[in-house]
């Protein structure tokens, strides 16, 4: 049974009231939220005021959540005598607006299950109300859900600015409709509210507004007269001139059609329509074999205005009538009062068909340029008179048929992309194609190019764009942005901005969108930073173009997105999970061929454009220079083929120097060569990359290993057509096993020489970190290096402390490691141009998952080299250090068995360190402390016989005592002394050559008795027992230590 209450004025300034308090006990134990609750009042009984005529009133409102403070009964002269009476409190302003007086007496309904508005169309109740809107319209969108939770169509809702200005507003619909009157508001609401323009004094026709919208993803927006509509209606009569047949086109470039803008032939304009549009302006019989001109008005609509522009001040903004929101160009009007006569500017022209020229339907193409119209403008043409004239092809510009425009299918200008260009124009022509069957979309269909710096997205998706505009079933309207200017910029002036190019694109639809960059400002977030604007701006931009389920979304129809970034994980979570992007094409680094034809495009766009030729004697092998610049991508190319072009302009500015003659700039094969030297590719800039000088030739023995070792790094890449059309899965991952000193590291370095390939070295403290995920970031960190820098190898030494088995590390650090080396490696992401290889003497102890097929494909032993292998490693080394001929090999190798290739390699050295020690002794027996022989000393004794030339007393003769005559006797000594040892020098240089230093055989067995091997046999045996147990003994399980799984135990590599 609804209760009853009495009305009292509180003054809450919203549109919510406070219930009583046995209405209010009751809820607050239900827990009932007030957003979900509706509250019904119904007049019982007037205030019993003398004089008051019957009133019948009834209104929803929304509950504030609070009791009524006065909700005993209230006393009052007019009251019906129930002293029991409780009351409800509302704002005095919004109770008058619902026809409620102070002391009416009301029934209360409390409605739970009212159906939520998606849309509430209203208007201001008067011109006053929407000026306060206008100047106001930031605080009423972010304060109207608190102030108003009910909307009821007819019935007034209040809104208060600043909590002083009230602004009233009158619900006109909503939707979805209901067989109720009534639906409450939420989060997800979207509220219209349509403007109401004061009418100038002396105006000749009075044109009200009505259906506006202003909308807001959240609650309500109004936005001035930025975000209006202009009426379809008109109250006063129009012109008699602006009620003539008209149609609303779309201006076409004449440069899509002709490879020239002609001139005018005569002083009338001459516009160009295709046969349907003619026949509907001008009333003639479409059968007809001949169709004459007429002559049109040519009115210009305003597109929507920029919100960068200078904006006018807000007295002239109240006063002028609201620019054009809803963007529906298409279509035709029997009556031009949608637009007043100074939004437009008129023209007349002479409107003709030509079978010859071929125009889509809705579009015009203008002789010339009119006065205030430009290409892709919005055009009213109205209809003023047919013309006697039937126009032939001689009256036709020449330029203007379709036999001239062949440019329309000329080449795009980009070499070894036609297959990812030809994917992106069939879906702009896909996407239009659907457009058509629908009247609305919801949600703007995206493509998203990614790819690294470099690689081409932008080009491409102009291309692409500009391609579309070329189509003549289209001739889609273009247009580029790119968001890495606006890094910056506010987040109200990105929203604005935002909404103006998406209503720009439904202007001049078709429209290709171009967002180039999109990941410099909505980019993922990141956790040690505030990611507060990437998230909002995401958020705007998805509410404006992204695949809303409200019936207010924004029409898309017509609009298609091309977008780029540099991958889809830089982009924010909220823009992969929306869907807003139906096609993701990813850019990988050209191949062979794709370089090949890009290099030679290049090449030749810089001999047309320049007087260099191409050297006739020596020509450019492109398929060579394709070979060459593995990795590379469009850019690295671009400023390859610059960095030759300007190695060839230097030597013919050099040749007329020295030769001082003019000389043709050529182009030559030695010009790239040079231009390669010391150039970084984009993709290796910042990589560290090792460099090795060790070849094939200096390892001896491991033929089988290098074998392998070439057939699976070097042979793909050096015969790569081959290897593409090998249907099987080519390894990826190598481990090199064996015992200390076998040349595992060894042959790691010949392969970052000989294979061509970059070569990246990881050593186990360089990734391992007690931080809970700093090691897992090494590990993706690393791999994104080498996959940047592909075809790369990555080289792991001692394998085993990296990546050990899971469950020995009471840390938790290396399982953390192996966990995302195995999602790393061939796992949920895979491997693509990368190479591992590692390298370990306990393969045991490595986790058994990483030696799987698919990650590391095959084990290669490195064994303890036999007797021929030793002599293979001594030749080796002979070629760096001199060894005598009469050295036997053969009998050194039999005499160093169990050693390893690092023993035989210390050998060697310290034989070589005897010869040097040897030498240096010799040869300080034969000379003096000071290089000059023993002879020296004893002249030193005899005295030296000198004269004195000079000094203040000529001719004179000074006593000298002994201490100083024997220090002037020294100081001749030392000067004899550095003469004699200047020419002695002299002499030896020009009289001698460089000695060389021979090992002999006496040198390496005099070594051989002090050197023992590494290896001592009690630990090979060990290590043979554990690698016939890895290669043929094991099962799929590895044994693990006798003490992992013990209570209190620790087991650690370290």
């Amino acid at each position: 049974m609804p209760r009853r209450a009495r009305i009292h004025y509180v003054s809450l300034h919203s549109s919510l009231v406070n219930l009583p308090i046995s209405l209010y006990g009751p809820l607050l134990e239900r827990s009932v939220r007030p957003q979900g609750l509706a509250v019904h009042l119904i007049l019982v009984t007037d205030g019993g005021k003398p004089g008051s005529a019957r009133r019948k009133a009834d209104a929803y409102v929304g509950w504030t959540g609070m009791a009524s403070a006065s909700s005993l009964a209230q006393f009052n002269a007019g009251s019906t005598g129930d002293r029991s009476m409780e009351t409800i409190e509302i704002d005095p302003q919004y109770a008058e607006g619902l026809g409620f007086a102070l002391g009416d007496i009301v029934e209360i309904g409390l409605l739970h299950d009212l159906s939520y508005a998606t849309t509430v169309a209203t208007e201001p109740v008067t011109t006053d109300d929407w000026e306060i809107l206008e100047i106001h319209a930031s605080h009423v969108e972010s304060s109207l859900l608190s102030q108003v939770r009910v909307a009821a169509v007819g019935q007034e809702i209040d809104v208060w600015v600043l909590g002083r200005t009230r602004v009233r507003l009158q619900v006109v619909s909503f939707e979805p409709s209901t067989k109720g009157k009534a639906a409450l508001l939420t989060t997800n609401t979207e509220v219209t509210i349509a403007p109401k323009v004061r009418s100038k004094a002396g105006s000749r026709a009075s044109i009200p507004l009505a259906n506006g919208v202003a909308s807001s993803g959240k609650a309500g927006k109004v936005n001035g007269t930025q975000e209006s509509i202009a009426s379809t209606k008109s109250e006063a009569p129009m012109p008699e001139k602006m009620k003539r047949r008209s149609k609303i086109l779309r201006v076409l470039p004449a440069r899509l059609l002709s490879s020239e803008i002609p001139d005018a032939g005569s002083e009338t304009i001459t516009a160009f329509v295709s046969r349907t549009t003619l026949c509907a302006l001008s009333k003639q019989n479409p059968a007809s074999t001949s169709l004459r001109s007429c002559t049109v008005l040519v009115q210009r609509i305003r597109s929507p205005s920029d919100p960068t522009a200078e904006q006018p001040s807000s007295a002239q903004s109240m006063d002028a009538a609201p620019a054009p929101r809803v963007l529906i160009p298409n279509g035709e009007q029997k009556d031009a009062s949608e637009t007043s006569e100074n939004a437009v500017s008129k023209n007349e022209v002479s409107l003709i068909w030509s079978p010859e020229v071929q125009i889509p339907d809705g579009h015009i193409v203008l002789q010339v340029v009119v006065d205030g119209v430009e290409d892709w403008d919005i055009v009213r043409v109205i209809f003023i008179r047919s013309n006697d004239t039937i126009p032939t092809s001689d009256d036709i510009p020449r330029s203007l048929l379709s036999g001239d425009h062949k440019h329309q299918t000329s080449q795009h200008g980009l070499a070894g992309v036609n297959d990812i260009l030809l994917r992106c124009m069939k879906f702009c022509s896909t996407r239009f194609a659907l457009h058509a069957f629908s009247h609305r979309i919801r949600g703007v269909p995206g493509l998203l190019v990614t790819g690294r710096s470099g690689a081409g997205k932008t080009a491409i998706l102009n291309t692409a764009a500009h391609g579309m505009q070329q189509d003549p079933k289209l001739f889609a309207y273009t247009f580029y942005v790119d968001f890495s200017k606006y890094l910056e910029a506010p987040i109200p002036k990105m929203r604005s901005l935002l909404k103006h190019w998406m209503d720009k694109a439904a202007w001049h639809r078709p429209t290709i969108l171009v967002f180039d960059n999109i990941d410099k400002i909505m980019g993922t977030e990141l956790e040690h930073a505030d990611s507060f604007r990437a998230r909002h701006l995401a958020e705007l931009f998805l509410a404006i173009y992204g695949s809303a389920t409200r019936s207010a979304a924004p029409n898309a129809n017509g609009v298609v997105l091309l977008a780029s970034a540099e991958s889809q994980a830089a982009l924010h979570p909220l823009l992969n999970s929306s869907h807003l992007f139906q096609e993701v094409v990813n850019l990988k680094p050209p191949g062979k061929d794709a370089r090949r034809d890009i290099i030679a495009q290049l090449v030749r766009g810089h001999i047309d454009a320049s007087d260099i030729t191409e050297d006739p004697g020596s020509p450019l092998n492109f398929a060579a220079l394709a070979t060459q610049t593995e990795g590379y991508s469009v850019t690295d190319l671009k400023d390859f083929v610059t960095r030759a072009v300007h190695r060839a302009a230097m030597r013919a500015a050099q040749i007329r120097l020295d030769d001082d003659e003019d000389v043709q700039m050529t182009l030559t094969p030695e010009d790239f060569t040079a231009a390669q030297v010391d150039f970084v590719p984009l993709s290796l800039r910042d990589v560290k990359l090792q460099k090795s000088d060790v070849a094939w030739a200096d390892i001896g023995g491991l033929r089988e290993t290098k074998r392998v070792l070439r057939e699976t790094l070097e042979w793909p890449t050096k015969y790569g057509p081959i290897f593409a059309q090998s249907p099987l899965r080519l390894r990826s991952g190598l481990l090199l096993y064996g015992y200390p000193g076998c040349g595992k590291t060894l042959l790691a370095s010949a392969v970052a020489r000989e294979c061509g390939l970059n070569f990246i070295s990881i050593k186990g403290p360089e990734l391992l970190n007690k931080y809970i995920g700093a090691s897992e970031k090494s590990v993706r960190d690393l791999f994104e290096r080498a996959s940047a820098a592909k075809p790369c190898v990555l080289f792991f030494d001692e394998f085993d402390s990296i990546a050990p088995k899971r469950g020995h590390d009471s840390t938790g650090v290396t399982d953390r490691v192996v966990n995302q080396m195995l999602t790393q490696m061939d796992g949920a992401e895979g491997l693509d141009g990368v190479y591992v290889l590692a390298a370990t003497s306990r393969p045991d102890l490595i986790d058994s998952a990483l030696l799987r097929p698919g990650r590391l494909d095959k084990s290669l032993l490195c064994d303890m080299p036999d007797v021929g292998e030793r002599k293979e490693i001594l030749e080796a080394l002979g070629r760096k250090v001199v060894i005598s001929p009469s050295v036997d090999l053969d009998e050194l190798a039999h005499s160093t068995d169990g050693f390893s290739g690092a023993d035989l390699q210390a050998l060697v050295y310290n034989a070589h360190l005897e010869v040097i020690h040897e030498s240096i002794s010799s040869q300080s027996l034969v000379d003096g402390p000071n290089g000059v022989s023993g002879s020296a000393d004893r002249d030193s004794e005899v005295s030296i016989e000198y004269t004195k030339l000079g000094g203040t007393s000529y001719g004179s003769k000074k006593v000298l005592s002994r201490a100083e005559e024997s220090k002037f006797q020294q100081r001749l000594q030392r000067i004899l002394s550095q003469s004699s040892a200047d020419e002695s020098v002299v002499s030896k240089s020009a009289d001698t050559t460089p000695k060389k230093h021979e090992i002999a055989y006496h040198h390496l067995r005099r070594v051989l008795k002090t050197t023992r091997p590494s290896v001592p046999s009690e630990e090979r045996e060990r290590l043979s027992r554990i690698y016939r147990a890895f290669v043929s003994d094991r099962s799929g399980e590895l044994p693990v230590p006798p003490d992992a799984g013990g209570v209190g135990s620790r087991v650690s590599l370290m």
